[in-house]
């Protein structure tokens, strides 16, 4: 047997593959749960988590006072109406979390712990699967390197909708890899295969990507009348499950699966900064070049043996990689091809493409198992303690990276582009998702009640967030621009119409895609950052993250830069 055999694999996990991905998963809830309290809070967390405390009490007037009383237009419409573009399965995982906790865990970390419990079920069922499938080695270090990429390991503590539709993705992978190698895939493979993607796409959209990438799959190395069937079988459960998991449109299911399409059809437009320019539509090579930079390159490297080892596998087709290396070299491929397309929109950086991270996890996975076989046939050292080094060796950059970033992971880049100094001497946005927020508390509760604050566009809901939520102790009043409305407007905020000029506090987040020159409305960020009186900041590497500015230079020796602001 070479290094490069393929070692079959029972259909069904056996007990201690499940263990260890048992155990991975709750190392993943730990680590995750020890965390999250240090990461701020979000600017898409605040609208998730205020929609999934209304369904959470929507739900209780379901069981205190009837059906009659749940689905009364205005109960029903408070319950389900809020952020109603997006399926509900996040709010629910979210509110049931908050429901069992919120009484004995902090905020944000009560609204958070139903996410969590969902990016660590991910990790379990990663573990267990690819050790199932190629090895208990393969199936660990997969496990490791999810949690080991910095901004996948962010984005696993977050209330939104990013992370929890890869669960998903990955749950609905795993029910298609399983019933579509059975010789005779019948109903049941049907009904399982659709409960998984209605699953996802309870979650968000983009999940429909599945049904490409899938199809790619099918045609490549399964293409049988048979399982062509059984896949058109399984559109019908998918679209059974997201009718029947979600409320908001059972008053009328055709027409707002049609207005829940044509919204994305038609998104707003949101830019994205990249390399030094401002798109609305960026160019075709973005998520690839995103991809390899933001990853740890020894992760990279691991993936790129699991490719290799997939094309010198046995296979019936030479030009194919086998069949499970192809699996996740055509999923990771389909989400960032998707994204290259000259009609798609890439904004956030990476958060629209989390299950390209997860397939290639994967591959990493399949690399070092190739690597650490081939290496313990010609290295006279003990198996497993080859294995452990070999491990530290290909884990540990992504993982010291992400505990010198932490709680600012998303300002990660490898060494490809030289860690986050590189990144800006190349233009690259270096923070996004208002996510340094929270570190700034304590110098934003030491200013003067009533004193007017700006932040970026868009993110005033985190502010409103912490004010709700008591973490923000001043009266302070944040300003927005006019017409612009909140959902916390009536839950005791404070908040007044302005801009820049009319502040006399800044708290600016240096995302490059509205801290630039090239919109006149954002530019009088760089003034005020260039010469107003500084008081606290974050950086990491040298690169400030975040600042907070005033209008007026007052004494500085009550401020200080937030705790962490340099690793």
């Amino acid at each position: 047997m070479n290094a490069f055999t393929v070692i079959p694999s029972s259909p069904r996990a056996t007990r201690s593959e499940a263990l260890i991905g048992l155990a991975m998963g709750l190392l993943a809830f730990g680590l995750l749960l020890f965390t999250a309290p240090q990461i701020g809070v979000t600017w898409d967390e605040p609208i998730n988590i205020q929609a999934a405390e209304q369904a959470m009490r929507w739900f209780q007037t379901l069981w205190r006072d009837g059906p009659a009383a749940a689905f009364e237009q205005v109960a029903f419409g408070v319950g389900w109406g809020l952020n109603n573009e997006h399926p509900p399965l996040t709010r629910l995982v979210t509110g049931a979390g908050w429901a069992l906790t919120h009484a004995w865990l902090p905020a944000p970390l009560t609204h958070r712990v139903g996410a969590i419990a969902l990016a660590a079920f991910s990790i379990a069922l990663l573990t267990a699967w690819v050790a199932r499938e190629r090895g208990v080695g393969a199936g660990v270090f997969a496990g490791a390197a999810a949690l080991a990429m910095p901004r996948l390991f962010f984005h696993m503590h977050l209330a939104v909708l990013d992370y929890p539709v890869t669960v998903f993705w990955l749950l609905a992978t795993v029910l298609f890899y399983y019933f579509m190698r059975q010789p005779q895939p019948g109903l049941r493979a049907a009904l399982g295969i659709g409960l998984g993607a209605g699953l996802a796409l309870l979650t968000k959209i983009t999940a429909v990507l599945l049904w490409p990438f899938w199809a790619f799959w099918l045609l490549l190395y399964r293409p049988s009348w048979r399982r062509w069937l059984i896949f058109g079988l399984s559109a019908g459960a998918t679209l059974a499950v997201l009718i029947a998991g979600w409320p908001w449109i059972w008053m009328d299911p055709v027409a707002r699966l049609l207005n829940w399409v044509g919204f994305f059809r038609q998104h707003y437009e949101i830019r994205q900064w990249y390399a030094g320019q401002l798109y609305t539509i960026p160019p075709w090579h973005m998520p690839f070049v995103l991809l390899a930079v933001t990853t740890p390159a020894t992760l990279l490297l691991s993936a790129g043996l699991g490719v290799l080892a997939g094309w010198r596998s046995p296979r019936k087709n030479p030009w194919l990689p086998d069949a499970w290396t192809g699996l996740h070299l055509l999923g990771l491929l389909t989400v960032l091809g998707f994204y290259a397309l000259p009609f798609t929109t890439l904004h956030d950086q990476e958060r629209l493409m989390l299950p390209a991270f997860v397939h290639l996890a994967v591959l990493a996975g399949e690399g070092f198992q190739r690597l650490w076989r081939w290496a313990s046939v010609r290295l006279r050292t003990t198996r497993s303690m080859l294995g452990v080094a070999l491990g530290a060796l290909f884990l540990a950059p992504g993982a010291w990276a992400g505990w010198t970033l932490h709680p600012f992971q998303l300002a990660y880049y490898n060494e490809l582009i030289g860690g986050v100094r590189g990144a800006k001497q190349w233009n690259m946005e270096t923070i996004y998702f208002a996510s340094t927020y929270g570190s700034f508390l304590p110098e934003l509760n030491r200013l003067p009640d009533g004193s007017k604050l700006w932040v970026m566009p868009n993110s005033w809901d985190v502010l409103y967030y912490y004010q709700r939520y008591k973490l923000l102790e001043r009266d302070l009043v944040v300003l927005r621009p006019w017409g612009w409305g909140s959902f916390y407007d009536d839950a005791g905020v404070r908040f007044d119409y302005g801009g820049l000029d009319d502040a006399d506090y800044a708290l600016i987040e240096r995302r490059q895609t509205t801290f630039n020159d090239k919109i006149p409305e954002y530019a009088s960020q760089l003034e005020w950052a260039a010469t107003k009186p500084t008081l606290a900041r974050v950086e990491r590497e040298g690169v400030v993250l975040a600042s907070l500015h005033s209008r007026e230079v007052i004494e500085s020796s009550a401020f200080h830069s937030p705790k962490g602001a340099r690793p």
